[in-house]
């Protein structure tokens, strides 16, 4: 007799270009329909309807808006958080959910908590390093209900070791399951297209140093900023593409302005085409102050591109020292600027590291084996809530 099919609610915040939101829409995508049914609940606080919509943000709503699935957007009702806890608690009955997947802020709070009130496993997923400027009411009611959690799946074993620190929760409750990609993609960017891009851009014969990511303090690229006038002075031909927008924008262009490196710096905005960028690059940088398991990080590496980052969060667990890539101290703009030109100027290094990426990424950072892995957590939290 076949199992039954297991009806999954996944909660999330609201739908917007993010390293986390792309790989809910990978397992979504991927989920082996044949023993799980998918249920999307996206959560949407009034603070959200804010942010700036970029054509990232665009780009992934209409992928998450062509999968097959039921998808309930809880839409915000201000402060009332009492009514976003109720239209979650309707679908789970309605929808007759065996398990439910809480990711990210909004959907952690309140996926956990309607599965707690109706007494649904829960697997909560936590994405980020914890906690450490929120209110004490807040770290409280996440306190709460990690301990009512069925099981906990953490991106790096950083985290875990920092909620168990804060929290006192046992290390069986953990699995520690790294963000995959899709490495049949990443690995095989269209060679034509990428010499298109590099002369659109103006980069042939340039040495290009990339980094992709929101524009946002937490990201540390004034750090790179600050560290290309080094840089420069020893590799004059370097040029830096900053992918992503964000609130720091206008700040990180009038910091290029009085450095006087503005003619060597390009602000791309989101693109579609990462792939082929981090194809032409030669060096990908990743100046965070804090971070849990970049996917970025990932899809230089299977592009074979070495990375320079900050040793912070769960980077080093991605970007393993001297091999596949150069850590730095945040906030160091020297040790960065140190690094890159050590990278530019080997280029017997180089090729070593970047052959050592793509063999590390493959091996470990396959969206295929993410998607079993999450499987498993759903059946493994039914199975214990029995």
């Amino acid at each position: 007799m076949s199992p039954r099919v297991l009806n999954v609610l996944v909660v999330m915040g609201p739908v917007a270009q993010g390293g986390a939101e792309w790989q809910l829409y990978e397992l979504l995508r991927r989920i082996d329909r044949a023993r799980f049914r998918p249920v999307l609940a996206s959560v949407q606080f009034a603070a959200y309807k804010e942010l700036t919509i970029g054509e990232g943000d665009r780009r992934i709503r209409d992928h998450f808006a062509g999968l097959d699935l039921p998808h309930f957007q809880i839409n915000g009702h201000g402060r009332n958080s009492a009514r976003n806890l109720r239209d979650l608690m309707h679908v789970i009955r309605r929808e007759r959910i065996d398990v439910v997947h809480a990711n990210l802020y909004a959907g952690e709070t309140f996926g956990r908590l309607a599965a707690v009130l109706m007494r649904t496993p829960v697997v909560t997923h936590k994405r980020g390093m914890p906690f450490k400027s929120r209110k004490p009411q807040n770290i409280l009611v996440d306190l709460l209900l990690n301990l009512c959690s069925t099981r906990i799946i953490v991106v790096n074993h950083a985290i875990r070791r920092q909620l168990q620190r804060l929290h006192h929760l046992p290390t069986s409750q953990f699995s520690v399951i790294y963000p995959g990609i899709d490495t049949d993609l990443w690995t095989a960017p269209d060679a034509h297209a990428v010499e298109v891009l590099r002369h659109e851009l103006g980069l042939e014969g340039k040495a290009v140093i990339t980094t992709v990511g929101r524009l946002r303090p937490i990201k540390g690229q004034r750090y790179l900023l600050e560290a290309a006038p080094q840089i420069l002075r020893e590799c004059p031909d370097a040029r830096f593409l900053f992918v992503g927008h964000g609130v720091q924008e206008a700040a990180l262009r009038a910091q290029a302005e009085a450095l006087g490196i503005a003619r060597a710096t390009r602000f791309l905005g989101s693109r579609g085409d990462v792939r082929e960028l981090l194809a032409l690059s030669d060096v990908f940088v990743m100046p965070s102050l804090s971070e849990a398991s970049p996917v970025a990080l990932m899809e230089a590496a299977l592009c074979g591109v070495p990375s320079v980052a900050t040793s912070v969060g769960g980077i080093p667990e991605i970007v393993r020292d001297s091999e596949t890539g150069l850590l730095v101290p945040p906030r160091d703009a020297d040790a960065l600027a140190f690094a890159v030109v050590g990278l530019l100027r080997d280029r017997d290094r180089w090729q070593k590291m970047s052959e050592a990426a793509v063999e590390r990424a493959h091996f470990s950072f396959d969206i295929n084996h993410t998607v079993r892995q999450i499987e498993a957590e759903y059946e493994r939290a039914v199975g214990l809530q029995c």
